[in-house]
């Protein structure tokens, strides 16, 4: 199928766009919790009648005029990382708001839950959770996915005590959290990863995260970056508890692009094409397998930037985001953005 191409400019910076296939009546936020058993088990949810302190935040801040309950855990016995933020569109009346369950970047070993690429979206009426998760110097992989698999099965048992919709959710992260998003959307048959398979996002949205772990190495000698090799050879035996050339199998497990199939939600991807930390071809080779597997994507190219950065919400930027959340949460919309 022929590309179409709408470029956009902003300060000579040109974007590219390349489609391939496209409440309650109050705010009652209940706190809750989950049962996790032994170490490496997976968590059965709680519920707790603690009732949750809100945070009202002005109309100039970045999530507009909201309220926001921070640091509610999503187990019984949380790390310092393990629980999440809330936010909601301030005047959202008895309406339950589409959710998106967004995840932080930081290399699995760093990061915070206040870093979200998205945050404009709570002024469009979407809730927006932000989770935090535990990091590979605690806890290797799996322990990341299972935390994220524990924080949105979590919410949505208990999504209409947020005022959210537990049937229009999806999810969403950048570079790290861009792979653990792609992972809780793509590998819902994994049950090693604390996966429903009966939970399934209507769509994930990938920002720069890494696809192919066994390809990262390759990716970043091929475009010369040093300081992503040192990163990257840091990273990974951080992530999956083994060095570099003992991790090839555990590296496939860990790779979202092992879990694409036809079964896969649409899934928007951004990357910047300067990126030296998380290579172009990632994104690239991501983009070809959703294809083949006939599953709608649009990898959008940011010609320019690098990895992470205000390029990615430019005023050119958030329509494209907030076009493609309402071809998934309003379906007659959705071919015309594909």
């Amino acid at each position: 199928m022929a590309a179409k191409k709408f470029r956009v400019l902003k300060n000579e910076a040109q974007v590219e766009f390349l489609p391939f296939m496209k409440t309650t009546a109050c705010l009652r936020l209940v706190l809750a919790l989950i049962l996790l058993p032994a170490p490496g088990a997976l968590a059965q949810p709680l519920s707790s009648n603690t009732p949750a302190a809100l945070e009202t935040l002005p109309a100039s801040s970045p999530y507009g005029e909201a309220a926001v309950e921070r640091n509610i855990p999503y187990v019984r016995h949380p790390t310092t990382n393990q629980n999440f933020d809330l936010y909601l569109p301030r005047n959202h009346g008895v309406r339950l708001c589409p959710l998106i369950l967004w995840i932080h970047g930081g290399a699995w070993m760093m990061g915070s839950k206040e870093c979200d690429n998205v945050k404009y979206l709570v002024r469009h009426g979407y809730a927006i959770a932000s989770i935090d998760y535990r990091f590979s110097p605690e806890a290797p992989f799996p322990a990341q996915i299972q935390d994220c698999n524990a924080a949105m099965n979590f919410i949505l048992a208990h999504a209409a005590d947020y005022g959210v919709d537990a049937r229009r959710f999806v999810v969403g992260g950048g570079s790290a959290g861009g792979h653990l998003a792609l992972l809780l959307g793509l590998a819902r048959q994994e049950r090693d990863f604390g996966a429903n398979p009966a939970i399934k996002p209507l769509a994930i949205l990938d920002f720069f995260g890494p696809a192919d772990l066994n390809g990262m190495k390759d990716d970043l000698q091929t475009i010369h970056s040093e300081r992503g090799i040192e990163t990257w050879q840091d990273a990974e035996p951080k992530l999956l508890g083994a060095p570099l050339d003992q991790s090839a199998g555990k590296a496939k497990a860990a790779s979202p692009i092992t879990y694409v199939s036809a079964a896969a939600p649409p899934v928007l991807i951004l990357q910047g094409d300067q990126d030296d930390l998380v290579p172009i071809a990632q994104s690239q080779r991501l983009h070809a397998a959703l294809d083949r597997a006939g599953v709608k994507n649009q990898l959008i190219i940011v010609p320019g930037a690098g990895h992470d950065g205000p390029m990615f919400s430019t005023p050119e930027i958030q329509p494209v985001i907030i076009h493609f959340l309402d071809g998934i949460f309003k379906p007659q919309r959705m071919q015309r953005f594909f």
